[in-house]
């Protein structure tokens, strides 16, 4: 597009209106307005459903696009990335954090400066991130399964957006009296651990749901998976452990199972979903793996 003489690129714009605060829409103006004064053309694309994340990356060239910004929470990157990797789009990703979690803007020190997030997509600065994949779905931060994996789902919207990472504490405690073990099996290349656990999670980044600490040693480009379960044992240890979880105190505990690969099997007795990014993920078995420096992302 041509404006005044000049060539302005174009920058795709996914956002989602009702994440987090609601907020981005009051600010969609002021961000098309600083786009053009960094030489962009903003092609923005309001979601209401999968389908529409779908229609927005199917037809987003690779040769007309300097890249795609996306206004939401992990979720919505999720489900940008998928539909992004089902249209072989490959174009590196901006990240305007308006979700109730935003790890993988947390992992670049990315905050909520709209002019900010703007100007990290105009520097044109961009780092590989590895991608995980379980079965047939990726995930940007983390993969996991049992209890409490699915607060993200269960937590209301409206507490999210009145309350917003509290809201996944609350939900969380409500779960504690309903807990019971389920017996898994993981499977790498050097080691078969079968074991009663509450929850794994397979972590590509370092946090889940803002807990960043949760996978303090992992790292989003390194090509492993940092693997941690809860071991089941006694409420009063279980809740000494996860007051451990928020300190980020807990990899060397006896109840935990922590380990680094890039493949895993997870084989699971009970029929229970699994949670990626804080999207319903697939049912067990599950095989888990990471694809090294798979997606750009615009990072300062």
């Amino acid at each position: 597009m041509e404006l005044g003489g000049i060539n302005l690129k174009k920058i795709r714009l996914i956002y989602n209106p009702i994440s987090g605060d609601k907020s981005f829409k009051t600010k969609l103006d002021e961000v098309i307005e600083e786009f053009q004064l960094q030489g962009f053309q903003t092609v923005p694309y309001k979601t209401m459903s999968i389908e529409d994340i779908e229609n927005a990356v199917k037809f987003t060239s690779n040769d007309d696009y300097h890249g795609i910004a996306i206004a939401g929470g992990d979720g919505t990157i999720n489900r940008v990335i998928n539909a992004m990797i089902k249209w072989a789009v490959n174009l590196p990703i901006g990240i305007f954090p308006w979700g109730t979690a935003n790890d993988l803007a947390e992992y670049f020190g990315i905050g909520r400066d709209y002019k900010r997030c703007c100007s990290i997509i105009a520097e044109n600065n961009t780092r590989m991130i590895d991608l995980g994949k379980i079965n047939d779905r990726y995930f940007i931060n983390v993969a996991a399964g049992g209890l409490l994996t699915d607060v993200s789902q269960k937590t209301d919207a409206t507490l999210k957006n009145t309350l917003g990472k509290l809201a996944y504490y609350f939900k969380g405690l409500e779960q504690i009296p309903s807990f019971s073990p389920i017996t898994a099996e993981f499977i790498s290349y050097d080691r078969v651990i079968k074991d009663k656990i509450y929850l794994f999670t397979a972590f590509n980044g370092c946090s889940a749901g803002g807990f960043h600490l949760l996978a303090k040693d992992a790292r989003i480009d390194d090509g492993m998976l940092d693997i941690i379960a809860v071991k089941a044992c006694p409420i009063v240890e279980l809740v000494t452990l996860f007051i451990k979880l928020l300190r980020g105190e807990h990899l060397n505990d006896s109840n935990i199972i922590y380990f680094k690969t890039d493949k895993i099997t997870i084989n699971c007795e009970c029929d229970i979903e699994t949670d990626i990014d804080g999207e319903a993920g697939p049912l067990f078995p599950v095989e888990i793996s990471v694809i090294p420096r798979a997606v750009a992302v615009f990072a300062p």
